[in-house]
């Protein structure tokens, strides 16, 4: 009518709700929301959830070295967004290894118009822009080459991996860190083995590294 104002569509009560629950959905899975929030964002997130989205578990991707767990959103074979390691209760023994913003956000990097899909090679001067594309097998067969004569001309030093050239612990597993801490004490271990005299102060080894009195007595030390 005359003189009345046109009503809208959305309310502004509706727009802070729904931006309430976008807030929340968006921020699922996070390490920063209280306690008391995770089952609410959880719910959120899963009610928005499309059934036809199919989930598949994958591993970031970027330059810190590890590799953790990334849940995969997938549609029409394309990923439309990144969710964290949000299963189990996340108690100790079952924790949730959950990513960081770098990991959240690959889908950007995988979606890049820009992105590699495939191996190139110059074929024109250096900051020219000309590229031609190659096989894998040619790709690798051309580094390998490569790599070999730059060792054999001026040793191993002179091979330098730099910093965010991508995944260079893809072979860690689970035991990565114990095998580390193996190798860096190992010395100091056989070294308490195979000790004549051990000199102890206020610490009870026989009962938190009985293994290593085992290993004494093994070698009738």
């Amino acid at each position: 009518m005359p003189g009345e104002k046109q009503q809208t569509g959305v309310s502004r009560r509706t727009l802070v709700k729904s931006a309430a629950l976008g807030s929340l959905a968006l921020a699922a899975g996070g390490v920063s929301l209280p306690f008391g929030m995770r089952t609410a964002a959880a719910a959120v997130q899963q009610a928005m959830r499309n059934e036809e989205d199919k989930i598949v578990w994958g591993a970031c991707s970027v330059n810190c070295g590890s590799r953790c767990a990334l849940r995969l959103h997938v549609k029409d074979n394309e990923v439309w967004w990144v969710e964290t390691d949000n299963t189990g209760d996340d108690v100790y023994g079952n924790h949730q290894v959950r990513a960081c913003l770098r990991g959240r956000s690959i889908r950007r990097r995988i979606n890049h118009p820009d992105r590699l899909n495939y191996p190139m090679k110059r074929v024109g001067r250096r900051g020219e822009g000309k590229f031609e594309r190659i096989s894998w097998q040619e790709a690798l067969d051309t580094i390998s080459a490569s790599l070999k004569k730059t060792v054999e001309t001026y040793g191993n030093e002179a091979v330098y991996i730099h910093y965010s050239s991508g995944i260079v612990g893809g072979k860690h597993n689970p035991l990565v860190a114990c095998r580390l801490a193996g190798e860096a004490f190992d010395e100091l271990l056989r070294r308490f083995v195979e000790s004549i005299r051990l000199i102890q102060y206020r610490a009870n080894f026989l009962r938190h590294a009985l293994h290593l009195w085992l290993q004494r007595r093994q070698q009738h030390v």
